[in-house]
């Protein structure tokens, strides 16, 4: 058991060697992308949900 677990390290730091990762520059962009397109699809959802429940309590 413990030689599987070894193994199973030793091949996961092989594999992230291979990784290719994103400069930093490439990564700040990334990461504010990520943030402005979930702010807006908040904003989003929360005006579609007033609007509604404007709606339903102004209809009902």
């Amino acid at each position: 058991m413990l030689k599987k677990a070894k193994q199973f390290i030793e091949d996961v730091q092989t594999e992230m060697k291979k990784v290719s990762w994103p400069e930093t520059n490439q990564l700040l962009n990334s990461t504010i992308v990520v943030i402005v397109i979930s702010m807006l699809f908040t904003l989003y959802i929360f005006f579609v949900d007033q609007i509604v429940s404007f709606l339903v309590k102004h209809l009902y």
